[in-house]
């Protein structure tokens, strides 16, 4: 049997919300600046939104999942893997975003690209555990996971390209949280575990998953950190050149 540890889903809500935030932030940073010296603060905010706030959720969701009596390992290559693959396909949204007029179609394009690479990141991460058991998937239930995805993504980029004010901005990343946590609990359980004796056990994790939560949280908060100093940096900036 299976449940979560709520502390641990709490955490990966406040982690997607804090990525989605500053993501937000960068973002409105780099859309007032000309077209062409805009990919630093892209890459900052993919960096935010793909790595922290949808990533690090996401593992930090994986860890909250817990198997009885049934220690659980990862791939940690396909772990690396599924990491460059979130930072890499938000950039693809927000890179196309960012440039030339607004066009719906361009919008839905970017949606589709980026959402079919959150929910490839998802599943290359569940691909990465380790269990001794046969895993069985219910393929209705990771079609909703990837149209939630895509649909999730449409709306974080519009929000992204569009959202102005401090409130707004707020507003929307606690949605995007929110959408970020529904896409990957709902992947959660498209899948199930059935114990297999035969297959090789599996050997517990070095550190344990609340140790492993608060490493990956404080490397979150170095990228937040960066990016609340970009952010301030680039307010500055626009005074200057404002007076």
């Amino acid at each position: 049997m299976a449940d979560y540890n709520i502390t641990l889903v709490i955490l990966s809500y406040i982690v997607a919300v804090i990525g989605s935030l500053m993501a937000l932030v960068i973002t409105r940073n780099a859309l007032l600046r000309p077209a062409d010296d805009r990919k630093g603060l892209i890459i900052l905010a993919s960096l935010c939104l793909g790595g922290v706030g949808i990533w690090s959720m996401h593992f930090i969701g994986m860890l909250a999942f817990h198997i009885e009596a049934m220690p659980v390992n990862y791939n940690w290559w396909l772990t690396a893997l599924s990491l460059l693959v979130g930072m890499v396909v938000v950039y693809i949204g927000l890179a196309l975003m960012s440039t030339g007029e607004f066009r719906y179609f361009k919008l839905v394009l970017a949606g589709i690209v980026v959402g079919l690479g959150v929910a490839a990141m998802h599943y290359t991460g569940m691909l990465a555990m380790r269990v001794q058991a046969d895993v069985e998937w219910n393929w209705a239930i990771i079609a909703l996971s990837i149209g939630i995805a895509v649909a999730a993504s449409i709306v974080a980029l519009w929000l992204a390209t569009h959202v102005k004010l401090m409130w707004q901005i707020t507003a929307s990343a606690l949605v995007m949280g929110v959408a970020v946590c529904g896409m990957h609990y709902t992947g959660m359980t498209a899948v199930s575990f059935v114990h297999n004796a035969d297959l090789p056990q599996i050997s517990t994790m070095i550190v344990s998953t609340s140790i492993f939560s608060l490493i990956i949280t404080a490397f979150d908060s170095m990228i937040v950190v960066l990016a609340m100093m970009v952010a301030m940096i680039e307010a500055n900036r626009s005074k200057f050149i404002t007076v």
